[in-house]
């Protein structure tokens, strides 16, 4: 791993889309989840690219039309695209897997996608919460792999962060 001004600048670009990510982790209502994911992979595209993480550059693709999707879905109250829009987000996940593939530890960032993408369509906040716990141990074992220090510790931070929305919200101690 070579520290130049590439690196640096997509490990500010890292910092700055898993502030955004994490809020998402404290938040309750669909929507907003949503739209706090859809900022954070703009910025996790841009990083993953500059580190030459293609595959999960390719993912955070797929998350951001994912939950643009979802979120227009649920504007409209359209029952009818829960299983287009799952099924369109799985075919991406195959084809865009085949053309980014870079061994075995590339397909970390799929499987936390898919998980991600399994959680968002159920529509349960409590499970995406719980889900979100283990796809963020595989976010940071892709995070390892690719060698992204800020991602290692953020996203290190962002689990913590799932375990406590994840608690709160089975408490009962989280308010609307």
């Amino acid at each position: 791993m070579e520290i130049n001004t590439i690196y640096i600048i997509s490990q500010v670009i890292t910092v700055i889309y898993y502030g955004v990510l994490s809020s998402s982790y404290l938040l309750k209502k669909r929507e907003k989840i949503l739209l706090a994911n859809f900022v954070a992979h703009i910025g996790q595209t841009t990083a993953m690219c500059m580190l030459n993480g293609y595959t999960g550059a390719a993912m955070a693709v797929i998350m951001m039309l994912r939950d643009i999707a979802f979120l227009f879905q649920e504007k409209k109250k359209n029952k009818k695209l829960d299983m287009p829009i799952l099924i369109v987000s799985i075919i991406l996940i195959i084809v865009l897997t085949i053309f980014t593939y870079n061994g075995p530890l590339s397909l970390l960032s799929v499987g936390a996608t898919l998980i991600t993408t399994f959680a968002l369509w159920q529509k349960n906040v409590k499970r995406y919460k719980l889900l979100g716990i283990i796809a963020g141990l595989m976010w940071l074992a892709y995070n390892i792999f690719i060698v992204s220090i800020m991602g290692i510790i953020l996203e290190s931070i962002l689990v913590i962060c799932s375990i406590i929305g994840f608690i709160k919200d089975n408490a009962g101690l989280e308010k609307e």
